[in-house]
Formats: structure tokens, C-alpha cells, sequence
């Protein structure tokens, strides 16, 4: 009976690490995934009244933040980068936030926060990239994709552009997904140190 007891308990505590575990930051990409990292076009560094905008359609029930690809150009230690959500139906900017170029990774995803926007499923919204500090030979370039087949618009320095911007919205949420496969391995790994005492006892 106190070994049943114990297997339950080991039970309980496995589901409970697999479901704390399971709460990530899920992306979704306004990009096509499949696209080779070569193929992506820097966009140059943004100017003073410079801009980048990018619209998209919500699928999940809120937002976190987002996850964007930059380059850096010279020293960015003065420079500053703004990003910020715009409600396409409203009008409003509903979030904004701002990092410090000496934050960013060169050439790689930046995970960049801002104070979660609950009920997003199914709005449109609008991302908007700003820069201050830059001149010529110093800044932070982003990457996009060329090409047509997507309903949304990106505009770059006031120039609509056929693509999409390089980034990912993010959302720190539960993912059955992750949770599935966390237990179908603890399961496995479990069945196997059980058949390895059967078999060495």
C-alpha cells in the first residue's frame, strides 16, 4: 500500500513539473518559417521620422511581446529602439516600450517584452519600429522576406514593400504540445528504469 501511495505521489509531482514546464513563450510568426535565413534582406538603419510598420491578424488570446531579428551597424550604444502595437480597428496604440541598442544581439532573434495585451485573438494590430540616436554608420537594421502571397502590408520608410517583416509575436502560455511530449518522455524513461530492475533483480 506505501509503495502504491508513493507511485501516486511520483505521479502528481510529475504531471505538476510538466505543466509548470509547459508554460513557454509560444511564437507566432508573421514570416514564413520555411524560409532560408539567406534569403532575408536587411533593411538599413532607420532615421530620425524613419519607420517600419507591419500589420497582422492575432491567433492567440493575448501578447507578451516579440522576438526580432537585427543586425547591428557600427556602435549602437546610443541608440534606441521603439516598438509598439496599434490597434488597426481603433486607431489607438495600445502598447509601446523601448530597448537600448547596446541590448541588442547582433545578427540573431531579440526577445523584446512589453506589459502583456490580453483579448487579441482574432484583432488586427499594427508593429511599428522606430529608431533614435542614429546616423549613417550607426544604428540597428532588421531583416525582411521579399516576395508577394501575403494579405498584410509592411512598409518600409514610408515605401510599401511586398514581404514581411522577420519577427515572431510572443506569448508566455500554457502549450499542450510541450506538456504531451514532456510526459511521453518521463513515461518512457520510466518504463525502461522499470524494465532494467525486472531484469537485473
Amino acid at each position: 500500500m506505501k509503495k502504491k501511495w508513493s507511485f501516486i505521489l511520483l505521479g502528481i509531482c510529475l504531471f505538476a513539473c510538466a505543466y509548470l514546464y509547459a508554460h513557454i513563450d509560444k511564437n507566432t510568426y508573421l514570416y514564413d518559417r520555411n524560409t532560408d535565413s539567406a534569403d532575408f534582406i536587411g533593411t538599413g538603419i532607420l532615421k530620425e521620422g524613419e519607420e517600419i510598420t507591419q500589420t497582422f491578424t492575432c491567433p492567440e488570446n493575448s501578447l507578451d511581446g516579440i522576438n526580432l531579428k537585427a543586425t547591428l551597424i557600427g556602435s549602437a550604444e546610443a541608440v534606441k529602439i521603439e516598438y509598439s502595437l496599434i490597434d488597426l480597428e481603433s486607431g489607438d496604440e495600445v502598447r509601446t516600450a523601448s530597448a537600448a541598442g547596446s541590448e541588442i544581439k547582433n545578427n540573431k532573434f531579440n526577445k523584446l517584452d512589453f506589459e502583456v495585451l490580453p483579448g487579441t485573438k482574432g484583432k488586427r494590430y499594427m508593429l511599428r519600429l522606430k529608431e533614435s540616436g542614429t546616423d549613417d554608420m550607426a544604428g540597428v537594421s532588421f531583416y525582411v522576406t521579399e516576395g508577394g502571397g501575403n494579405e498584410e502590408t509592411l512598409s518600409i520608410k514610408g515605401s510599401e514593400t511586398k514581404g514581411t517583416l522577420i519577427v515572431r509575436m510572443l506569448t508566455h502560455r500554457f502549450d499542450l504540445e510541450t506538456f504531451v511530449v514532456l510526459l511521453g518522455i518521463a513515461a518512457f524513461i520510466a518504463g525502461f528504469m522499470g524494465m532494467l530492475y525486472r531484469l537485473f533483480k
